[in-house]
């Protein structure tokens, strides 16, 4: 056997041992079969995605089942495209109460409707479909996140620091301990504060910041529905950055970060995940996210989403300028193909 046969095997077995320790290490960080990661990863590489502009439903769910209420309905729903060229995130931030006249419901409803579905799959393409023409923008992938999962998520970051231009005190923020057990005499209502300027949140105080809504009775000053949707928004970019800067400081925080995302309900596949990485993972490092504010009020002529005069079903809800929402697809076209 001459020296270079010698050299290049050597050099084989060092790879091929390396990869074991490498998969051995995968597979005690993430609770998974040894050989998982390697199929999972071949798998990958054979894949070619559909589209590099995958479109995603975010919802937020607050699930409550206690004395008071039981409801899954969805406060934060988000249309969001992910640009994987540009390495650019697009966030339309759709108010809970628009109208679907798909389901004759609010669109925080379409999640608890997809809940009779009798499988995950119908489940999720039930959601996809009804955002999909609500948007106009096929729905490739479905995230739902609930309040605990958020608080896992920012004890798994360590918190973020928010920065808050104008503060808000809302002193009408349900009490948990009046809604487990209302014959406590606890109070209805508690109080909570996020000062101007620099605010840590974490799994103490992270469902309050992005649940409250009756600070003010203007959006302007914070309050309703659409102030928190700015909250929202400003938090996802937040929790962006510190993911980066993580990940960057730390890259450990990586397996955490896996087992987290198994806790989810989503309709990814680890094999569509892996795939997006290997592609497209430097450039998904310096990532923009473009906020896209829909034009929400009282004037069906001047807003492409408006709040009627009168009761639709007996509730308070907002309208599209069209029942066919168009003006809104527009909207979502035209803000996605400009840049």
């Amino acid at each position: 056997m001459n020296k270079f046969l010698k050299i290049f095997l050597l050099t084989i077995f060092s790879l091929l041992f390396i990869l074991i320790i490498f998969f051995i290490y995968l597979s005690k960080n993430t609770n998974r079969p040894f050989l998982y990661f390697p199929k999972t990863i071949i798998s990958a590489l054979k894949f070619t995605p559909t589209t590099d502009k995958p479109n995603f439903i975010i919802l937020g769910v607050d699930k409550r089942d206690d004395w008071l209420e039981k409801t899954e309905t969805t406060d934060t729903i988000i249309f969001s495209e992910l640009d994987l060229k540009q390495a650019k995130v697009h966030l339309f931030s759709l108010p809970r109460d628009l109208w679907s006249y798909y389901t004759n419901t609010k669109i925080n409803q379409i999640y608890p409707l997809s809940l009779d579905k009798n499988n995950s799959i119908e489940k999720f393409e039930y959601i996809s479909q009804n955002f999909a023409s609500i948007s106009g923008q096929p729905i490739n992938q479905v995230l739902i996140l609930s309040t605990e999962n958020l608080k896992e998520l920012a004890d798994i970051l360590g918190g973020v620091d928010l920065y808050l231009e104008r503060g808000f005190k809302d002193e009408l923020y349900p009490n948990e301990a009046y809604i487990l057990n209302p014959d406590s005499n606890a109070p209805v209502y508690r109080t909570v504060e996020f000062k101007s300027g620099w605010n840590h949140l974490d799994s103490r105080n992270i469902s309050e910041f992005v649940r409250s809504r009756k600070s003010a009775d203007t959006a302007a000053a914070g309050g309703t529905d659409l102030g928190r949707i700015e909250r929202q928004q400003l938090l996802i970019n937040t929790l962006i950055d510190k993911l980066k800067s993580s990940l960057a400081k730390n890259p450990q925080i990586i397996f955490k970060l896996y087992q987290f995302w198994g806790t989810l309900e989503h309709n990814f596949t680890d094999t569509e995940l892996i795939s997006y990485l290997l592609k497209y993972s430097q450039k998904l490092k310096n990532i923009e996210i473009l906020r896209h504010p829909i034009s929400i009020g009282e004037d069906p002529k001047t807003n492409l989403i408006y709040h009627p005069a009168k009761f639709i079903n007996s509730q308070w809800v907002y309208l599209p300028q069209d029942k066919d929402y168009a003006s809104l697809h527009g909207f979502i076209s035209e803000s996605l193909n400009s840049l």
